[in-house]
């Protein structure tokens, strides 16, 4: 069984709740990010995860659950409004990886695989930039063999998606 984004939030490292707290005060690009439009939930980068990660914990698969919680946790450190001032948190999936690595035992400990997460955290900017890659890019990506996972992955965190019982949390 999964836990819920708010029992997962109990047994996590501190570490990773104060990130967690600093994702609560970034922003976010409300082009990629319209979850911010209704005013239920905070646009911020901590609403963001717990959509994503509900959205995993829903596919019963806890290695993605866990991506979830890990996959923007670099965007405190690396979020700033860019020149056509929009915010923009470029390199935030290397920091989370590396956060990843970190916390590896505690992954462990949770029952995840932590070579798989970090794969999926590291590459799931990447898979959204697809088709911006050259055709040899592309086809070197799709060899690696986490491709269909990562590719999963990215649905749960496609905001462009929101239903409407996700804006009303």
């Amino acid at each position: 069984m999964i836990l819920t984004f708010e029992k997962i939030l109990k047994i996590a490292p501190d570490e990773i709740k104060l990130l967690l707290e600093k994702c609560e005060k970034t922003p976010q690009n409300p082009t990629w990010h319209p979850e911010g439009a209704n005013e239920k939930i905070p646009h911020n980068v901590l609403a963001h995860t717990k959509i994503v990660y509900d959205r995993a914990k829903k596919s019963g698969n806890l290695n993605y659950a866990l991506a979830a919680l890990f996959h923007d946790l670099g965007k405190p450190e690396t979020t700033n409004l860019n020149k056509q001032g929009n915010w923009a948190s470029h390199n935030h999936e290397f920091i989370s990886a590396q956060l990843v690595i970190k916390y590896r035992d505690w992954i462990f400990r949770q029952k995840g695989d932590a070579d798989l997460i970090h794969d999926i955290v590291l590459n799931h900017m990447k898979i959204k930039r697809m088709d911006e890659m050259r055709r040899f890019k592309q086809e070197e990506f799709k060899r690696n063999l986490n491709y269909e996972k990562i590719n999963e992955f990215s649905e749960f965190d496609n905001m462009l998606t929101l239903t409407s019982e996700e804006l009303s949390l």
